[in-house]
């Protein structure tokens, strides 16, 4: 795994200037959002080692009275690993509000990961659980970090992703051992909403959704070779 995140690292944009550019100090809180909720989960180690590092710009996009962060992220794995080849078609959306740029935490980080990419569009219903070879199938977490840094998740029981499409510029790709990965950076259209209980206990809920069907940042990583 430390491998594929060096290779990250090695692909990712340098950039200039952007309005939607994320500071290092808001990345990093999400990135320990997801890393406390998601430690256990059986995906999360391979996304967040080979996403994390490309996530650099985040679409604000008006909730009610608030505003989201939001990146719509798609991955196409073709590989081996250990002999097994490795098929999956992964979108994905990233959200969060509420970053508190003094005490370095984040308010609320959604996550949302189902089967397939655009194009067909991606409609998927999200579940308490799913897996990347079953066609409209997605599940969700929510995530709320408190002031002392502590976490309370929930976990979506129902719900829908939605990708109505994707569009994408010319892709970047670096070979590290034996795996290649492409990155190409667009814009994605489409929204999600779901209804998620409380870990582990089911005792409290929470709702989340957001629209971008006018735009978001969008990310696509290919992924080809052989996997360590």
């Amino acid at each position: 795994m430390a491998a594929l995140t060096a290779l990250a690292l090695a692909c990712s944009d340098a950039g200039g200037v952007d309005s939607d550019a994320i500071a290092s100090p808001e990345k990093a809180a999400v990135q320990r959002s997801l890393d406390s909720a998601l430690a256990n989960d059986s995906l999360y180690p391979l996304l967040g080692a080979l996403v994390f590092p490309f996530i650099d710009r985040a679409a604000r996009v008006v909730v009610g009275s608030d505003t989201m962060r939001v990146v719509n992220i798609e991955l196409d794995i073709d590989a081996t690993q250990h002999d097994t080849n490795v098929v999956a078609l992964i979108s994905a959306v990233l959200a969060w509000r509420g970053f508190d740029a003094t005490l370095h935490t984040v308010d609320t980080v959604v996550f949302v990961v189902g089967a397939g990419i655009a194009p067909p569009a991606v409609s998927d219903t999200i579940r308490a659980r799913f897996s990347p070879d079953t066609a409209g199938t997605a599940t969700a977490f929510v995530i709320h970090e408190a002031p002392d840094s502590s976490y309370q998740v929930w976990l979506a029981r129902t719900g829908h992703l939605q990708t109505d499409s994707t569009r994408y510029g010319g892709g970047q790709s670096q070979t590290f051992g034996q795996v290649t990965l492409t990155v190409y950076r667009g814009t994605g259209y489409g929204a999600f909403h779901l209804h998620a209980l409380s870990v582990p206990d089911s005792s409290t809920f929470t709702d989340a959704a957001a629209s971008y069907v006018s735009g978001a940042r969008a990310l696509k990583i290919k992924i080809r070779g052989t996997l360590p």
